[in-house]
C-alpha cells in the first residue's frame, strides 16, 4: 500500500504549523555597476521573517575545561515550505514565537544540508548556548 502524498495539502499544513520565523544570512557574489564582482555583506540577511516551524531539542553538555559550567547544545529542526531558499552552511537566526507573536526563544547557527520530505523541507541547525 502506498503512503499518503502530503504534497497535496502541504500549503495548508504550513498555514497552521508555521508560527515561528527565521532570517537567512548568506554571502553571495554581486556584480557591481562597473562590471566588477564583490560579495554581499554577511551581516545583512538575504531573507527575513520566513515563516516556519521550529522544533528545538536541548541537551546539557558538561564543559570539561571550565569546571561547573554546563553549556546547552541545541539541535533545532527547521521545517518550512519547499519554496524557501535554504542552502547548506547558511547562517540562520531563528525565533520561537508564542501565539501572540512574542519571542519566546532565539537561536543562531549554521544549518546542514536541507532535505525535502514530500511537500516540506527540513534542515538541522546546532547552536551552543551558555548557561
Amino acid at each position: 500500500m502506498a503512503g499518503f502524498d502530503f504534497g497535496q495539502i502541504g500549503g495548508i499544513i504550513g498555514d497552521y504549523m508555521d508560527s515561528d520565523e527565521i532570517d537567512i544570512y548568506r554571502v553571495i557574489k554581486i556584480e557591481l555597476p562597473d562590471g566588477s564582482i564583490s560579495v554581499s555583506d554577511p551581516n545583512v540577511p538575504l531573507y527575513t521573517g520566513i515563516k516556519c516551524h521550529l522544533d528545538p531539542n536541548e541537551t546539557p553538555n558538561p564543559d570539561p575545561v571550565t569546571a561547573g559550567t554546563m553549556p546547552i547544545i541545541v539541535s533545532l529542526k527547521i521545517n518550512c515550505a519547499i519554496s524557501v531558499d535554504l542552502q547548506n552552511a547558511d547562517l540562520v537566526k531563528a525565533r520561537k514565537l508564542d501565539t501572540g507573536g512574542a519571542v519566546l526563544a532565539e537561536y543562531e547557527g549554521t544549518i546542514g544540508v536541507p532535505i525535502v520530505i514530500q511537500s516540506r523541507q527540513e534542515a538541522i541547525m546546532v547552536a551552543r548556548q551558555a548557561v
